[in-house]
């Protein structure tokens, strides 16, 4: 399903979740009742349930709901986004938002969801599976801070779970997973988008061979995350460009939960270890160990905490 943000589904929509006649929709957008109708019925069709006691009025949504998740786009992200797709499956909605621009995707269910380094994302049913295409004009040294932005705009919109972020691109709560970032740099450096592909462990149930390292949220709709971390991102994107990195990285280190620890870095075939000390103004991990190592990425392991 592709809905672009200015199509008058969404306005109709609306207007639906308030209540409305049919006649009043026709005349008010210009279509006919018959249009109408066939809209309501599609909404049935997708799991929508629609009251006929005076006109209609949409009295539960399914979660997820694209509708609600396009006008979500609309009122927060709509500086960056002009498009927003919605599937029940697909291989992957990184791979697809490589495919079109200026998007949002989000997916019911991965067959290839993939981590950092190519890694398998667990994504079944319950989760909430996005992808953004953007296209920020920034170079590619600044992916690691557009990841760490995204990991904050992540824990504030799961502020009441007291969410950290593990460096670079994953989200703590009570010192498991919940959430994993991957943010891709595709085409030349000036002509280039950012794909920022975010996984979040909603109500899906967690395998049983990851428990000890992978939660779910539980209390939440898939359609409420997704509100709060498109908000969050669009707020925190906009602050970005204004030149504020600065406000946002000390935002940053007080949801840090990496510094301070004892960790080691993978990168390629190296690895660097030490204390976490801090985090720069480039979003890169300083560790000391005798010495001092900036670190712009890699695979984070906490060895002692």
């Amino acid at each position: 399903m592709r809905i672009n943000l200015n199509d008058i589904r969404l306005d109709i929509y609306e207007n639906l979740k308030r209540g409305s006649s049919g006649e009043t929709l026709a005349k008010k957008y210009g279509l006919s009742r018959v249009s109408i109708w066939k809209f309501v019925k599609k909404l049935e069709e997708f799991g929508y349930k629609v009251s006929r006691e005076k006109g209609y009025k949409i009295v539960e949504i399914p979660d997820p709901s694209p509708y609600d998740m396009a006008l979500a786009c609309r009122k927060g992200l709509s500086k960056y986004i002009k498009d927003f797709y919605f599937f029940d499956e697909i291989d992957s909605t990184n791979r697809f938002a490589k495919t079109v621009d200026q998007a949002v995707v989000v997916a019911k269910k991965q067959l290839q969801g993939r981590g950092r380094l190519g890694r398998r994302w667990e994504s079944p049913d319950g989760g909430l599976y996005m992808s953004i295409s953007l296209n920020l004009n920034v170079p590619i040294g600044e992916i690691p801070k557009v990841t760490l932005i995204t990991g904050l705009a992540v824990c504030r919109a799961l502020k009441e779970f007291d969410a950290r972020i593990k460096w670079p691109n994953d989200i703590l709560i009570k010192g498991k997973k919940v959430s994993g970032i991957l943010c891709e740099f595709v085409g030349e450096e000036l002509s280039a988008k950012i794909i920022v592909g975010i996984g979040v462990n909603v109500k899906n149930e967690i395998p049983p061979y990851l428990r000890d390292k992978a939660a779910s949220l539980g209390t939440l709709s898939i359609n409420e995350v997704f509100t709060r971390i498109i908000s969050e991102i669009g707020i925190l994107l906009e602050r970005f460009e204004k030149g504020e990195w600065s406000k946002i990285l000390s935002e940053l280190k007080e949801l840090m939960d990496t510094i301070g620890k004892r960790v080691t870095v993978r990168i390629a075939n190296n690895e660097y270890s030490g204390v976490a000390i801090d985090i720069d103004e480039d979003g890169a991990l300083i560790l000391k160990n005798g010495e001092i190592k900036k670190v712009i990425s890699g695979e984070c392991f906490y060895t002692n905490y």
